[in-house]
């Protein structure tokens, strides 16, 4: 799942609507919508802005759900949160 996913997801699990969520940002409701379909990436102060209007720490922003184990993974040693060029993409985006 994306970060823009995860957003939404958030969004709709505290019952707000994209108006709404906009309002708490600051942002305008397209520039919000753009930012769920991952077709607009994050500057760390969105980041920050977006946390709070949620009321979620950074880690619940990112982290996707993890998949049910299988015995192969037990094997593995873990599983992998987000795909790491995501996590280096926001975490560049975050350096700006």
């Amino acid at each position: 799942m994306s970060v823009g996913e995860n957003i939404k997801k958030l969004r709709e699990s505290r019952s707000l609507t994209l108006a709404e969520f906009a309002a708490k940002t600051g942002m305008d409701e397209e520039t919000c919508e753009r930012i769920e379909a991952g077709s607009r990436p994050l500057t760390s102060s969105e980041v920050h802005t977006i946390c709070k209007a949620l009321d979620v720490t950074f880690d619940m922003l990112v982290a996707a759900p993890k998949p049910a184990k299988k015995a192969s993974d037990e094997e593995a040693g873990g599983s992998v949160v987000m795909p790491m060029e995501e996590l280096q993409n926001l975490l560049g985006k975050m350096k700006e």
